[in-house]
């Protein structure tokens, strides 16, 4: 991979291999949530949820829209379908690679 398709490919895969931010998404995988949602569930204070859906924004896992006082996030489905294929693509690599 080159510099810049590696990074884009890493940065999101290091988002997620946080814990928290994992759990929040696999949480909003099932659909939009509310923060206020986000931060019950994971039974944590509302500054740290959204000290970690920043960095999950900032690597355009998720998306969010805002509604009066409140902030909705999903899952931005778009560029975590992008990591898939990045991901198939080492696995059909491998597969190349272990006929030879």
């Amino acid at each position: 991979m080159k510099d810049k398709k590696q990074k884009t490919f890493l940065e999101p895969l290091k988002a997620l291999s946080d814990n928290t931010r994992l759990n929040i998404v696999l949480f909003i995988a099932s659909g939009e949530k509310c923060v206020c949602e986000i931060f019950k569930y994971l039974k944590l204070p509302q500054n740290l949820i959204s000290h970690h859906l920043a960095v999950l924004r900032k690597n355009k896992l998720i998306i969010n829209r805002k509604e009066g006082k409140w902030v909705h996030y999903s899952l931005n489905r778009k560029n975590i379908k992008k990591i898939q294929k990045s991901l198939e693509e080492i696995i059909k690599i491998k597969e190349i690679i272990s006929k030879c």
